[in-house]
């Protein structure tokens, strides 16, 4: 008898169990998902490519106050890992007026291919045989920005085309200071994030040396951030030396701007962040790039623009 209430009493808590389990799931699926505030996805297409953009609009956007205001743009590539950071570190100082007001817009990896088939193909300048995965796609990829990204968020938009932000980190660090030298006109502001200089024997640099003239007549303000971890020395937790690679573009940079004129150059500051890997420095990279760039304190001033 004291067995089979020992059955029955383990019989019932096993179908409880079941139907807190089944409840907890059903009410798991009732539930909302997070959403970041004041944001929408638009799909946008490459041929026969697909990709999301993630648009976060600024506190105040729909007011009627602010509907004539024209906002800067901060354009985020590798949207599904980088937006939410950027938003997340912009969204107190933005919103308490210590740094200019933008919309951010978050640039996805190709839908439908793996993270890093995409990023490998689309932020690299050139094709480097020695990879497995396809590589080389960056002006295509500059250009579907031109054609397409650009344009959309000009029609759709209140922006202010002189004051685009690209940022990018790690290949699409490399492919913000790609875009620099080979389309300046894109971009106003810059803020690369672990750059990876090292890409096919550092041609990035061989690059900067032929466009050096057409460099000296732009504007430009530069960020580069990188973790003092990201070198191949001892100590270091990468196999480049990323340090003296971000060191070396910022050394370019300041020999072309010491040949600028009055209105023109390019202005640029490197932050190494200390105790940062290549894995944890983007997020510094990102709000503090962007803190220089806007801040109502001295990012007006010490800017170029």
């Amino acid at each position: 008898m004291l067995k089979l209430l020992s059955r029955s009493g383990s019989l019932l808590a096993l179908i409880s169990l079941l139907m807190l389990s089944a409840l907890t799931s059903a009410n798991a699926d009732d539930n909302p998902p997070f959403t970041i505030p004041r944001t929408q996805t638009v799909a946008l297409q490459d041929s026969d490519r697909s990709y999301e953009l993630y648009i976060k609009l600024p506190k105040g956007y729909s007011a009627e106050r602010n509907k004539a205001k024209r906002y800067p743009v901060i354009y985020i590539t590798d949207a599904m890992y980088a937006f939410q950071i950027v938003s997340g570190a912009t969204r107190f100082p933005m919103n308490s007026n210590k740094m200019q007001q933008a919309i951010l817009v978050g640039i996805s990896w190709q839908h439908g291919l793996r993270s890093d088939k995409s990023r490998v193909r689309d932020f690299t300048p050139s094709i480097d045989n020695s990879w497995k995965k396809q590589t080389g796609g960056a002006d295509r990829h500059i250009a579907f920005l031109q054609q397409e990204i650009l344009p959309y968020m000009q029609q759709h938009f209140r922006t202010e085309p002189k004051q685009r932000t690209f940022v990018g980190n790690s290949l699409g660090g490399l492919l913000g200071g790609y875009i620099l030298l080979k389309k300046p006109e894109l971009f106003r502001n810059y803020v690369l994030g672990s750059p990876s200089f090292w890409w096919h024997k550092q041609m990035i640099f061989e690059l900067m040396k032929q466009q050096k003239k057409t460099l000296s007549n732009i504007k430009a303000n530069v960020f580069i951030g990188i973790g003092s971890l990201e070198h191949n020395r001892d100590g270091g937790f990468s196999n480049f030396d990323m340090v003296a690679n971000a060191q070396q573009f910022k050394a370019a940079l300041d020999s072309i701007n010491s040949q600028k004129n009055t209105t023109k150059g390019i202005n640029s500051k490197l932050q190494v962040i200390d105790e940062a890997s290549h894995e944890t420095a983007f997020p510094t990279s990102a709000i503090q790039g962007l803190y220089w760039l806007f801040n109502f304190s001295n990012g007006v001033s010490e800017k170029v623009i």
